[in-house]
């Protein structure tokens, strides 16, 4: 996958397997951002124009991200970051009290914030699945369901372990009993295939700054179903509804409106938008991102990210050591390898690593831990090689 070129950030280490962190910015992204930065500069035709921008931008960003997931433009819109459009997505559905939400124990702790203080704020009960040796079982999930639960909100693939939840059997227990399936896919999204409408899930929101390839811009996608399109009711700002004329341009200037007359929503996911003009400078950047993922085609990406993942793992346990997940490890881009050391002496192998210019993370909760690995499109074998080599001479060392 001859992509190198486009990633001038890699010349930084010596082999970066980290994008479960982190992703680089592509220069496709650069180019789309400087050259709108400088049609701003400029001040041409239609920079004051929500209509010319959106044709112009949010048209082709969302366009791509249609291509990406195999759906509808009308299904999708932005988010800042993954918190930020969990945050606006659940805010514009209103559960009845004494309802219940679901989770998972070893979730990233941003989803974990969001999701007590929603419970809290609609008196509803926050039942957690509990890991079992840090992986979940459908069983479980089972159990915890039934007629009274709200919604299952979760990551489709976990950030320690790496696990690919099985979302068509998800979303058909929590379906089963008239509730939601919403997903955190920033550890999926632009790393495996995601089609919402092929897995049944009502909600996939993922911020961009890793698999998406935008770190640190506070870009992101959202897509939402048609039937929660339908059932939410967000706040209303102005740029969320619809236009009375058509076009907003053309409605600015008329006497006869009056500012608090009534507007209708619009009726596609961008009825969640934030209300205001859309952050077209963040659109622009992900919108060069994707091109790259999408050029290359998000299946071959797969295959090419867990062909890597599994060389670890069949090094890995052929040494005797373990990986979170075990045997029931498969199809995932991120494998989080377990030295059997303390986590003192772990961590100070995982400095070691990183002192030889390898980038990858040490990451642990609810007593599982080890060294997180995450290749993505920009790595070769070459990489995984150089890692696996450093890895095993530290161990032998001790």
């Amino acid at each position: 996958m001859n992509v190198k070129h486009l990633f001038p950030g890699l010349r930084n280490f010596r082999a970066y397997l980290n994008t479960a962190s982190a992703g680089f910015l592509p220069l496709t992204a650069l180019k789309r951002s400087m050259d709108f930065l400088s049609y701003l500069t400029d001040f041409r035709e239609g920079v004051d124009s929500v209509d010319f921008l959106d044709k112009e931008i949010m048209e082709n960003v969302l366009d791509e991200g249609k291509r990406l997931l195999r759906t509808k433009r009308e299904n999708l819109t932005l988010t800042i970051q993954t918190t930020e459009g969990l945050r606006r997505l659940l805010l514009s559905i209103e559960p009845k009290k004494s309802m219940n939400i679901i989770s998972f124990d070893m979730e990233f702790p941003s989803l974990s914030c969001l999701l007590k203080s929603y419970a809290q704020r609609y008196n509803l009960e926050l039942r957690v699945i509990k890991n079992r040796n840090g992986w979940y079982y459908l069983e479980d999930m089972e159990k915890l369901v039934d007629d009274n639960t709200f919604a299952i909100i979760g990551s489709s693939v976990q950030w320690i372990s790496g696990q690919r939840m099985n979302l068509r059997e998800l979303s058909r227990i929590a379906h089963e009993h008239g509730a939601w399936v919403i997903v955190d896919a920033v550890q999926h999204l632009g790393n495996l295939t995601l089609y919402p409408e092929k897995e049944g899930v009502d909600a996939v929101i993922a911020g961009g700054e890793k698999w998406l390839l935008n770190p640190s811009v506070g870009s992101g996608l959202m897509y939402v179903s048609n039937a929660l399109i339908e059932e939410a009711s967000p706040i209303a700002g102005l740029l969320n509804m619809k236009s009375p004329v058509g076009e907003w341009s053309s409605w600015w200037g008329m006497p006869e409106k009056d500012p608090w007359g009534n507007f209708d929503f619009r009726n596609d996911a961008r009825k969640l938008d934030f209300g205001g003009g859309p952050p077209y400078l963040l659109a622009t950047t992900l919108w060069g991102a994707l091109e790259v993922i999408n050029e290359i085609g998000i299946e071959k990406i797969e295959r090419h990210n867990t062909n890597l993942a599994g060389r670890i793992k069949d090094e890995i346990l052929a040494l005797g050591l373990e990986i979170i997940g075990g045997e029931d490890w498969e199809k995932s881009a991120i494998i989080t390898i377990k030295t059997g050391l303390s986590y003192e002496k772990e961590e100070e192998i995982y400095k070691r690593i990183l002192a030889e210019g390898i980038k990858v993370s040490h990451r642990g909760a609810l007593g599982h831990y080890g060294i997180r690995v995450s290749p993505h499109l920009y790595n070769e074998m070459k990489d995984i090689e150089i890692f696996l080599e450093f890895l095993v001479n530290s161990l032998s060392r001790l």
